[in-house]
């Protein structure tokens, strides 16, 4: 009697074991590239935005230069997101494990039709492709792709690569109509390498269908069979080069890949060959993000470890095909070194290396590698009959013992992506001079509240990368909450010079803008960052919070109608438009309105109070009270002219409400210094034109202001009108004759009129002042 359990129970003990390596895994945060194309993409929060996925690149990623085509990615997270509810990454993280089975099990149907081409005992083909499957799976190195939720396009490119050959192989009446190729379409829509499958399948019609080595290859007498294999896979070469360059045309033209030269990038992945190699059979060392960098120069001992192991893989690819049982390897060894081609040839990426790249060519290792063990097996026991009965207990022995050290070794480094602090821990512990690791680990440092620290590991990464803008956001985030205003905003500042086009750049100055009461400055970055990054929600919704605090229905209702338009499904944007606040006191009355938003100020939430409080004066426009606290709280704001009004409101309920002409009286002072400070931003944004139009219109106000004609005198200069400058640095000195930098100036504009008495004039009184009044020279 046949005994029928082993094979369910390989199949369920594979499954327990994956199961049991990802176990700890679900739980674990967003990360990375996560941010914007998850947390912070609108689009994704609405299925009903899956047609746009695939006309518009844009909805892909909140930043504008990661705005890649991967309308199949957008889906499966846009369906995540709706299964959880929410930014819950337990249905992502189920996904990804499910992609992950998914490509486990067409990894051993592949396998297990290609070990049975060969001459094998017909018991083991089974055992071998199960036994890669479950391999591959399990393997430690994999865990970068599996935990890292961006990473899914990897998963699903390859499962595409994985579907074509299936169908080939399982459905041979795809093969009238090229149906196979369907699958290859699909993964090159989720990421362009699954038109590998094109030099894949040649390579496969060229070793099992033709049964060809490449010395035949290269032989004039198999030329027939050669031109044959070329021809039957001519149709996955054309569909993808069409696929390549519809994807291509389809990104948004922002979006770039980074990198730089071609031969430096060239020579430094001669490396990286050798790295990869090591992580599929040594998975130590892992990282989130490396260090390395772009090797200068070809003398590099490195490079010939690299280019030495290139040429042992041919030597062993050519071999290997000379023989029927181990082109199964031949194939893995090819499979490796194509699907290298897009990340580890001539194309330049941003990173020289990321370790979720390994998992496509890692499909190809497993294969060589087990095809190999299982050649060699086969080879061993076929001299005697005592070494056949021997190898299945030695195998499963070995197998056993390999598989549960990758499942340990995965199960260890799942722990490492449970949050982003321990995460990027592990990066500084692997790659201590990586400045953007340096960063995220101060950023999971600031958000602890250790704000010291995250300073000083901020400072640390821009020793290393001092031109990285997002650094600069959140140095200008962390000096701000330090009460360093001025080194906040010259942060911020340079974020934006560093890179116009950044929308974060924008909203993080924006935010930043609100909570010094500089609403106005606010709004113009905010609209700049949602011009630049449709989906940006943060900027969406803290622009709908100030048009709803100012009462400005129209501009309310404009934002909350087109963020449904991105997403139906938005709670927020759906209360404005239906003409609700999106949040309420526990009763519903205007005391308990009032109270709220008492308790809103007291949190220095501003832009919430002033909406609690216009929701006291609709049900009652006489409460002065009400009135007094929406002046204050817009005020607080930065809108001083509103506040003014509000609090003139509030006296013609209660004329003699002392407190509401006071605040008046304090609100009226602050209208001038905000519009100073507004004709200042400019003006440190180079946008001198506006600086001086600003600064006129205050001067016309306020004619005795020294400062504003100091810094009008700047503006000017600025632009090379040094006659007007001139007058404007004199005046500053008429009424204020020890502001010391006038002097300087003065001196530089009459050195360019020409007026050189005047100019060292002005240089020796600057001179003079400056041993004991040291005035900063600029504004």
């Amino acid at each position: 009697m046949s005994r029928w359990w082993p094979v369910p129970a390989a199949y369920a003990v594979a499954l327990l074991l994956f199961l049991a390596a990802y176990s700890n895994s679900l739980r674990n945060a967003f990360h990375f590239d996560d941010s914007h194309l998850i947390v912070e993409n609108l689009h994704i929060r609405d299925i009903r935005n899956i047609p746009r996925f695939f006309t518009d690149a844009r909805t892909f990623s909140s930043l504008e230069t990661n705005a890649v085509y991967r309308p199949v990615v957008s889906t499966t997270l846009a369906l995540d997101q709706l299964i959880g509810g929410g930014l819950n990454p337990v249905p992502f993280h189920i996904t990804q494990l499910i992609l992950l089975a998914a490509v486990g099990a067409g990894l051993f149907l592949l396998l297990l039709s290609l070990f049975r081409t060969t001459d094998a005992d017909a018991r083991w083909p089974f055992w071998a492709a199960l036994f890669a499957a479950t391999l591959f799976s399990v393997h430690t190195g994999n865990t970068e792709t599996a935990n890292y939720i961006s990473a899914r396009s990897e998963l699903l490119s390859s499962l595409g690569v994985l579907g074509a050959f299936l169908l080939y192989l399982y459905v041979p009446g795809t093969r009238r109509f090229h149906l196979y190729l369907l699958p290859v379409v699909f993964g090159a829509l989720a990421k362009p390498s699954a038109v590998l499958f094109a030099p894949l399948f040649l390579a496969y019609k060229l070793l099992f269908e033709e049964q060809l080595s490449l010395k035949d290859v290269v032989s004039r007498s198999a030329r027939p069979r050669v031109l044959r294999a070329l021809f039957t896979s001519a149709p996955a070469f054309i569909l993808g080069i069409v696929l390549y360059l519809f994807v291509a045309a389809m990104s948004a033209p922002g979006q770039t890949y980074g990198g730089g030269s071609r031969l430096t990038y060239f020579i430094t992945q001669t490396w990286i060959w050798l790295r990869y190699v090591r992580l599929f059979f040594i998975p130590t060392g892992l990282t989130a993000d490396t260090d390395l960098g772009l090797f200068s120069t070809w003398n590099d001992v490195r490079i010939l470890a690299g280019l030495a192991l290139l040429g042992v893989s041919l030597a062993a690819l050519w071999r290997a095909s000379e023989q029927p049982l181990l082109r199964p390897t031949a194939f893995g060894i090819a499979w490796f070194w194509i699907a290298l081609i897009p990340t580890s040839s001539i194309f330049p990426l941003a990173e020289v290396t990321n370790d979720h790249r390994v998992f496509f060519p890692f499909i190809g290792l497993a294969m060589a590698l087990v095809g190999w063990i299982f050649a060699r097996g086969q080879a061993w026991a076929s001299h005697s009959a005592e070494r056949r009965a021997v190898l299945p207990r030695v195998a499963w022995t070995l197998a056993s013992l390999l598989l549960v050290a990758h499942a340990g070794g995965t199960f260890l480094r799942n722990r490492v992506w449970r949050t982003d602090e321990t995460l990027w821990a592990d990066v500084l512990k692997k790659s201590p001079r990586n400045g953007r690791g340096l960063m995220n680990y101060g950023l999971s440092q600031m958000r602890a509240g250790r704000l010291q620290a995250a300073q000083n590991l901020f400072l640390r990464a821009q020793q290393l990368t001092p031109n990285y803008p997002f650094l600069e956001i959140n140095l200008g985030a962390v000096s701000g909450a330090l009460g360093d205003t001025t080194a906040a905003e010259q942060h911020f500042l340079r974020a934006v010079s560093l890179d116009p086009r950044l929308a974060p750049a924008h909203r993080e100055y924006g935010r930043w803008l609100i909570d010094q009461g500089r609403s106005p400055e606010a709004i113009q970055q905010l609209e700049q960052s949602i011009a630049l990054a449709s989906g940006d929600v943060d900027s969406r919704r803290m622009l709908m919070s100030l048009a709803a605090a100012r009462g400005d229905s129209e501009r309310l209702r404009t934002l909350a109608t087109e963020t449904l338009r991105i997403a139906q499904t938005d709670s927020i944007a759906r209360a404005y438009a239906d003409g609700r606040i999106p949040f309420a006191p526990a009763g519903s009355d205007g005391h308990a309105w009032l109270t709220l938003g008492f308790a809103l100020t007291g949190q220095n939430r501003h832009a919430d109070a002033a909406q609690a409080y216009r929701a006291v004066l609709a049900s009652d426009s006489t409460d002065a009270d009400a009135w007094n606290n929406l002046g204050w709280s817009l005020a607080k704001l930065g809108f001083y002219d509103d506040a003014v009004r509000a609090f003139d409101a509030a006296l013609r309920h209660r004329p003699g409400y002392d407190l509401a002409r006071n605040n008046r009286k304090w609100a009226e002072g602050e209208v001038s210094r905000a519009r100073f400070m507004h004709a200042l931003a400019r003006q440190r944004a180079g946008d001198y034109g506006e600086a001086i139009l600003r600064y006129r219109e205050l001067l016309a106000q306020y004619p005795g202001w020294a400062a504003a004609h100091f810094n009008l005198g700047f503006a000017l200069m600025s632009l090379g009108s040094c006659t007007e400058a001139a007058a404007e640095f004199e005046r500053t000195l008429a009424l204020q004759p020890s502001f010391s930098a006038a002097h300087l100036h003065l001196a530089t504009c009459y050195g360019r009129l020409g007026r050189q008495a005047d100019a060292s004039r002005h240089r020796a009184a600057y001179e003079r002042a400056t041993g004991t009044n040291k005035t900063t020279p600029g504004p």
